[in-house]
């Protein structure tokens, strides 16, 4: 074949343009090929221009190559190890790496009990509602004098009322007579109630110390080792473990001798609510995130965060947790899991914040209330409803199941107490009477004056109450 005169021969046109941003020239492309800036709208060089530009960029492309160990490799090659790394970390953090398996406790038969109250809030739950009734058109059983008025609220598992003291003793009372059935003087006042289980009664003291006695006597059982800073929230003994929750973190303990299970060392900034237990899932709420952690290893396997606040409260019933911060309330299940990517949250969500990634997605809820009274106390999670209310008397019930408002109340004076879902109502402790709401839609049904009021335990046989001239009684 004869070949073409190179006189006929044209050259490709070449359409270069100058980077504004780096200043370099690349051809054919609508984005520089140096520093990936758009250029598309940047008009391109003439047909000479482009020809001398382009002879620059080869000189500087071969200037660039012949150095083994150039910007542009060096990145590349940092770049690729950094990514290297991180994916690998990844592997071995989800598919690899088991936590060891914890402790297990001597025996797994001591709980706090169900049904009664023997917790603050109620039971291992944490959902402040009973099948009891609230007793509150009942009489006068039995009333003791103890001299010094509560410090935090009574307990009680029906056979046994522990009340603390501000005078800094803690008094078992027999359930049926009122009859004191032994005293035991502490340092300090605790910041948060007992918890009965069986035979035992379990302190987390603000000193950093768990106290165990015995519930019929009083007589002390063992103590932890100084293990956090203070503890101000109930400890919970589940399946032989109690549960005790710290601003130094959270510890697990043999409820039988005292012997640590194991522990989650991490700054919480609040801790003031006591654990809830369902299952295998343990909730504690820390200054921004309620976290879910795996009880048979002890390790974190969901959380929700929230703006930085106070936690007002945690409950679990039927596999969701009810989580209230301030005035935003969410419903979240429990066996729920964070994506595989949410180790790379943080690093996404600085991304977003120089617009170079879109928003990074929420965590999975089943709903959100973000309306509530500013000051909240703990909310009560009944099988249908949920009632949150403020300090000053503000009521809100919300819809168990999608968090719509149901109702809504107000009473006549503040509240000294978070509300109790009981079986015939929803009581509220005002200063001087409890009140009895319709639970289904806010409407008064009792109401009974009781001067100095400041705590009730309702149980099947009876409501315990405590008032300010450091008396407690029964109504039956």
């Amino acid at each position: 074949m004869q070949a073409m005169p190179e006189a006929l021969v044209q050259p490709a046109h070449v359409m270069a343009r100058r980077c504004p941003a780096c200043h370099r020239v690349s051809a054919n492309s609508e984005r520089c090929l140096h520093c990936w800036r758009d250029i598309a709208a940047v008009s391109p060089l003439s047909d000479e221009e482009a020809s001398k530009a382009m002879l620059v960029e080869a000189g500087l492309a071969r200037r660039i190559d012949g150095g083994w160990l150039s910007f542009g490799r060096l990145w590349k090659v940092v770049s690729l190890g950094l990514l290297v790394l991180l994916v690998g970390w990844w592997v071995y953090a989800t598919f690899i790496d088991k936590p060891p398996r914890p402790d297990l406790p001597s025996s797994a038969a001591r709980s706090s009990a169900q049904g009664a109250w023997t917790t603050q809030d109620g039971d291992s739950r944490g959902s402040r509602a009973t099948d009891a009734a609230s007793h509150i058109g009942g009489t006068e059983a039995w009333k003791a004098s103890l001299g010094s008025p509560v410090a935090v609220p009574l307990v009680s598992d029906g056979r046994l009322v522990v009340a603390a003291l501000e005078d800094g003793r803690l008094v078992g009372l027999d359930a049926s007579s009122g009859k004191t059935a032994w005293t035991k003087s502490l340092n300090n006042p605790p910041l948060s109630a007992p918890v009965i289980a069986g035979d035992r009664v379990y302190l987390a003291q603000r000193e950093g110390l768990i106290l165990v006695l015995g519930a019929a006597d009083g007589a002390e059982i063992w103590h932890s080792r100084f293990v956090a800073g203070s503890f101000e929230a109930s400890p919970l003994v589940v399946d032989g473990v109690v549960y005790a929750y710290s601003t130094d973190g959270l510890f697990a303990f043999d409820a039988e001798d005292g012997r640590i299970l194991w522990e989650q060392v991490f700054e919480a900034g609040w801790a003031t609510v006591t654990p809830v237990v369902e299952g295998k899932h343990l909730v504690i709420a820390t200054a921004d995130r309620a976290v879910v952690f795996d009880r048979t290893n002890g390790q974190r396997t969901y959380y929700v965060t929230f703006s930085r606040t106070q936690p007002s409260s945690i409950a679990i019933r039927d596999g969701e947790v009810l989580a209230v911060y301030g005035r935003n309330a969410t419903l979240f299940a429990s066996n729920s899991t964070r994506p595989w990517w949410d180790g790379f949250r943080t690093a996404w969500f600085r991304f977003h914040l120089i617009g170079m990634a879109p928003a990074v997605p929420p965590a999975p809820t089943l709903w959100d209330v973000t309306t509530l009274p500013k000051t909240t106390l703990a909310a009560a999670m009944g099988p249908n409803i949920a009632v949150v209310t403020s300090s000053d008397g503000a009521i809100t019930a919300l819809g168990r199941h999608d968090g719509k408002p149901a109702w809504t109340a107000k009473t006549s004076a503040r509240l000294v107490a978070p509300p109790i879902i009981t079986a015939d109502g929803v009581l509220f402790a005002e200063g001087n009477r409890l009140l009895l709401l319709d639970v289904v839609n806010g409407q008064q049904r009792s109401e009974r004056k009781v001067d100095g009021l400041r705590s009730v335990a309702p149980t099947p046989d009876a409501a315990f109450i405590a008032n300010g001239a450091g008396e407690v009684f029964a109504i039956r």
